[in-house]
């Protein structure tokens, strides 16, 4: 008997800390409101139609009918709607703690429920004076939830914000719990806790925390560099030294600026800073200012604070692995690293090229006078989860009709036989064709009836090796010969593959999948010598006897369990011992999240 007391009494204890205790209020035009009247006022709402602001706004209308029908419809925030000063300002302190989370407060409709609020004391009816209760009292729950579901697993869809081209897993989502949330006496802990096991987003928030505090800090006024298209070393303009001042305000690239004389004139001391500038952000560090150095020059806190916000809401969709093996690209990076299942080992790669930056003007454009043809083709290369199956040594090349059409159509044209010189073979259907007899200037290139395919050799354009991975864009990663790309900081040069700067190291690291070979066969049938010394000892280049020698055919070498690969674009990052880096958003990409939160 006495632990069915005690029961009793941690049970009515529990029921008793999620009741709001309300009573009976007299609001300013001397009408009483009881929240008997108000609860059924509350059903008949539910069990009707929502007034018209709340039908705008409202997305957990079924979770919220349940979750107060199980309370008998008995009120949640009686007290903070009818002039408790601290009830009011614990609940707005809950949806301006999202802003933590890269969350607006107006996203949640707070504004609209103040208003209302102050509507309730003049009311002239008891019936009104409900009735803008019951608006009030179910935006405030449909805010809760919802701040709940953004914080939890984004406040936008990846396949919203990006469409087709992002093929990430949203393998980050957390279980709802809607009814423990709302009835939480306190919904700030509860937000916080959502993801106390993901280091990576504990780390952001810090991060986000201090530029939020920065921001009320600084205000900063943008330099006007219209008249600028570029400033190169040497250059004289008054520019300059607002340049310098702003540059020296911001402590940016480092404390080595404050070193930099004030002065009208692009020195070399003001030239050094500035390429050690460009290179800390991912740009080309020839210290020649343009667009990209002059956004980096004015940026904000409040700019920061955006670039947060957008890699918030991707680590909301995804996660990356925490055990190998696994491949993942970041993008903004140009780096592959691949996770052995005790260590990484990265290199640098090249991406597909970012879109020109009045692209969406040509889209109008092009569209009104109807020549979209002419429109530069998409290079980005997207965001992908997908498996490695196979690779081919000495591959060639089929190309695009995108890249005949643009950059190979007027070779074509003026000399047929550059294709046989530079090694390509031309088919119709699968017949092969002598390339030197068509007449390319009598072909409509928008209706091209033949394809052409570049021979094996060192100067294939996927070099000696492709690593062929399942997905709708025709992409792959692939070795080059054009390897000067790679000393580049900017590195998005390709037509949307990946080319890797070590395709060697990188087949090695595939061959942990293959039940045939190990990656001194991989080396061996790419013409390496072995690493293993015992083998090494033995290995003799000119031994046709060997089991495994150096393949001069084109061949397809299958991995026996699919290697996972990830591309993935992030802008802020950490590294391998947790320090913070800012990439330049190449793709511009971080504007598409943030106006997708605003929208959604």
């Amino acid at each position: 008997m006495k632990d069915l007391i005690n029961f009793l009494l941690i049970t009515l204890l529990a029921i008793s800390s999620c009741t709001t205790h309300v009573e009976n209020t007299v609001v300013q035009s001397g009408i009483e409101l009881t929240p008997e009247a108000f609860s059924q006022k509350l059903k008949d709402q539910f069990e009707t139609d929502l007034t018209e602001v709340c039908k705008e706004n409202l997305h957990f209308h079924d979770t919220l009918k349940s979750i107060y029908a199980n309370r008998n419809y008995e009120p949640l925030w009686w007290n903070a709607l009818l002039g408790d000063s601290s009830s009011w300002a614990k609940l707005k302190e809950t949806f301006i703690y999202g802003q933590l989370h890269g969350m607006n407060k107006h996203y949640y409709h707070l504004p609209i429920v103040d208003y209302y609020r102050k509507e309730i004391e003049h009311s002239k009816t008891a019936d009104s004076a409900y009735q803008l209760m019951a608006k009030c009292e179910v935006l405030v729950s449909n805010g809760l939830l919802q701040l709940y579901e953004d914080i939890a697993n984004g406040r936008t869809d990846p396949a919203d914000v990006y469409g087709y081209t992002y093929m990430l897993p949203r393998n980050n989502l957390k279980e709802w719990a809607y009814s423990d949330f709302l009835l939480s006496d306190n919904h700030i802990e509860e937000l916080s806790e959502i993801h106390e096991d993901d280091r990576t987003y504990k780390e952001l928030l810090a991060v986000l925390k201090y530029y939020l505090a920065k921001n009320t800090q600084e205000r900063s006024s943008a330099i006007d560099f219209s008249d600028h298209p570029k400033i190169e070393l040497g250059d004289s303009t008054p520019i300059i030294s607002l340049i310098i001042a702003k540059l020296k305000s911001k402590n940016l690239p480092d404390a080595d600026i404050h070193q930099v004389p004030d002065t009208n004139v692009y020195t070399r001391a003001l030239h050094k800073e500035i390429k050690k500038l460009q290179a800390k952000y991912n740009l080309t560090p020839d210290g020649i200012m343009g667009y990209k150095t002059y956004r980096l020059i004015n940026a904000t806190p409040s700019d920061k604070i955006n670039q947060i916000r957008a890699n918030l809401e991707r680590q909301r969709w995804f996660d990356k692995p925490q055990k190998g093996p696994f491949v993942y690209v970041n993008m903004p990076k140009y780096d592959v690293d691949l996770h052995w299942k005790d260590s990484v080992k990265s290199f640098r790669v090249c991406i597909g090229k970012n879109l020109p930056d009045n692209y969406d003007a040509m889209v109008r454009e092009y569209t009104d006078s109807g020549w979209l043809y002419k429109l530069p083709k998409n290079m980005e290369t997207p965001q992908i989860a997908s498996n490695i199956t196979y690779m081919m040594v000495n591959p060639t090349w089929t190309i695009p009709y995108s890249i005949i059409k643009r950059e190979m159509w007027w070779k074509l044209v003026k000399d047929p036989s550059y294709l046989s010189r530079s090694g390509y073979k031309v088919f119709r259907g699968k017949e092969e064709i002598n390339g030197d007899t068509i007449q390319w200037s009598r072909i409509n290139k928008n209706k091209i009836p033949y394809h052409i395919v570049q021979n094996p050799g060192p100067e294939n354009a996927l070099g000696t090796v492709k690593y062929m991975f399942n997905n709708p864009f025709s992409i792959y990663l692939h070795d080059t010969p054009s390897k000067s790309a790679f000393g580049r900081t900017q590195r998005a040069v390709s037509h949307g593959c990946v080319r890797l700067q070590k395709p060697i190291l990188f087949g090695e690291f595939l061959m942990q999948n293959s039940n045939e070979y190990d990656a001194d066969d991989f080396r061996i049938m790419m013409g390496y010598p072995p690493r293993d010394p015992s083998r090494l000892k033995e290995f003799d280049p000119n031994d046709s006897t060997a089991l495994v020698q150096k393949l001069e055919e084109t061949t397809k070498i299958r991995l026996d369990k699919p290697m996972p690969l990830y591309l993935d674009y992030r802008t802020v990052y950490y590294d391998e011992d947790w320090q913070l880096h800012f990439a330049y958003d190449i793709y511009d990409q971080n504007k598409l999240i943030t106006q997708a939160m605003e929208w959604y």
